[in-house]
């Protein structure tokens, strides 16, 4: 059946925000049972209602048995970080101390796996020191070899900054770099961070508008970075080790003790208190406020002076023990304007850290043009996505293979009605040979209409999908892509079938 015709048979979803608060208990340690009823959401000072919740994805993962296959072999979902030491926003004496911290801590790292190394030059150009690519993906022992092609990358980089850049070049190349390494991210499965070491964030204002507000309502340039962090899924966090910040760290000095950020303030929506106690518009002189702004932004934590091994560990600790919440901001709400979200939990001394806004930009594209896109990128990805958890599990039998695949059922939106579950997931299988795709891919629908001991029944086992498929001689895996009609949610999985 065509992609069209399949895709035009399902309802159209709607646009939805996606929120991945971690929340944590006075003692700052994760908090990870908290349901749906404890969070309480707000945007624009809105109440909202919750459409789709998941509680963190930390238990062991099912030992796989032979000719089993799943997309998140681990239990819980991965992360991949990018290192982007910023030449061009630290001053001199700032480069030379990180440079020589990173040359002591990182070769220190247990494992490199999912960790790039980028430096950001004075021209504003990215330099990889170990970057994004095939082969490095494969090579987890990078940081025991990184003292010698980070100091020859210093010794080469390390110079007076264009006398021609002013200061919106610096700031356009900055987020254009930041931007591109989002991009590059946005083909990892699970959680995506940039670490940007830096001083601060340069600003630069529109001088014909006034501005009461904070960094992020006033810089140009800022929405745009905004709209693409998001489209990635890619948080930023700040670290700095410049000793010019102490204000970033006396405000909030030993609250969260382990790793140096910023700790929640309870009921609050962000780990940075209360917004309107400081106002950081275009007369702001604290850099420390717009790093935290730029957390705040992204659903990242700020750092002061903390070791970037503590720092790795705590946004692992961090994509491990983050919940999922959606809701529905409604289609009048995308307004081409930055949106406040509040976010309280209800179970006493629970705090939690997550993004405060968005850019609420409009996607204008039909209904079946956005399902079609979200299926393509899974087809063409290089990865497999793991935001719907996927397993499968063949016999070959000749020129076929009989699959017995199951889909996460947490990981769908279902909706309860009358009595019973529904929702309605798209899959498709898709041959691959030595160089690529075979062949157009088949594609099913399935709706679901469950009881309530049948969604008990799939909620425990994932919900089942059997098919015999055929292969031809050239064909060497079979990639399975499933989509959730309700969200527009991709999971994919690619398993070996000779």
């Amino acid at each position: 059946m065509a992609v069209s015709t399949v895709l035009a048979q399902s309802a159209a979803p709607p646009t939805l925000m996606h929120l991945y608060p971690v929340a944590f208990d006075a003692a700052g340690e994760p908090v990870t049972d908290l349901t749906m009823a404890d969070f309480k959401i707000s945007d624009q000072g809105k109440p909202v209602t919750i459409s789709f919740f998941r509680r963190p994805r930390n238990g062991p993962p099912a030992a796989p048995g032979p000719m089993e296959y799943s997309n998140r072999p681990r239990g819980s979902m991965q992360r991949t970080v990018a290192i982007l030491f910023d030449l061009m926003n630290e001053s001199q004496p700032n480069r030379m101390d990180t440079w020589h911290a990173f040359t002591k801590s990182l070769p220190q790292l247990e494992s490199g796996e999912g960790v790039y190394f980028y430096l950001l030059n004075l021209e504003g150009e990215l330099v990889p020191i170990h970057g994004i690519g095939p082969k490095a993906a494969d090579d987890q022992s990078w940081p025991k070899d990184v003292a010698e092609p980070l100091d020859k990358a210093m010794k080469a980089y390390s110079h007076a900054r264009p006398a021609h850049m002013g200061q919106e070049d610096q700031v356009k190349k900055t987020f254009h770099q930041l931007e591109v390494l989002a991009n590059q991210l946005a083909a990892f499965p699970g959680r995506r961070d940039i670490l940007w070491i830096t001083d601060g964030v340069q600003n630069v204002y529109n001088t014909k508008l006034p501005c009461n507000g904070d960094w992020v309502d006033c810089a140009l340039y800022v929405p745009h970075l905004a709209v693409t962090l998001a489209n990635a899924a890619v948080s930023v966090d700040p670290v700095s080790y410049s000793r010019d910040l102490a204000s970033g760290v006396s405000i909030h000095e030993g609250q969260f003790k382990s790793y140096g950020a910023l700790q929640p303030k309870a009921g609050a929506s962000d780990a940075y208190g209360d917004q309107q106690a400081r106002p950081q518009g275009a007369q702001g002189t604290d850099p420390s406020r717009d790093l935290e702004q730029m957390a705040r932004l992204t659903g990242g934590r700020p750092y002061f002076r903390q070791d970037i091994r503590e720092v790795l560990k705590q946004v692992s600790n961090d994509a491990v023990n983050a919940y999922e919440i959606a809701y529905d901001p409604s289609t009048a709400s995308w307004d081409n304007k930055f949106h406040m979200i509040h976010v309280t939990c209800e179970r006493k001394g629970v705090r939690v850290l997550l993004r405060d806004r968005y850019y609420a930009l409009p996607d204008t594209r039909p209904a079946l043009d956005r399902q079609r896109a979200a299926l393509v990128a899974a087809y063409q990805s290089q990865s497999d996505a793991a935001n719907i958890g996927l397993r499968a599990k063949l016999w070959p039998s000749g020129k076929a293979v009989h699959l017995e695949m199951r889909i996460n059922a947490s990981d769908v939106l279902l909706s309860e009605q009358g009595g019973k579950v529904t929702g309605a997931v798209t899959y498709l299988l898709s041959d691959l040979g030595a160089s690529g795709p075979l062949g157009d891919p088949s594609m099913q629908s399935i709706n679901l209409d469950l009881t309530k001991e049948q969604h008990d029944m799939v909620m425990k086992e994932g919900i089942p999908i059997s098919q015999d498929h055929a292969v031809g001689d050239a064909v060497q895996r079979v990639r399975l892509i499933v989509m959730d009609q309700s969200t527009n949610a991709v999971g994919s999985l690619t398993f070996p079938v000779k």
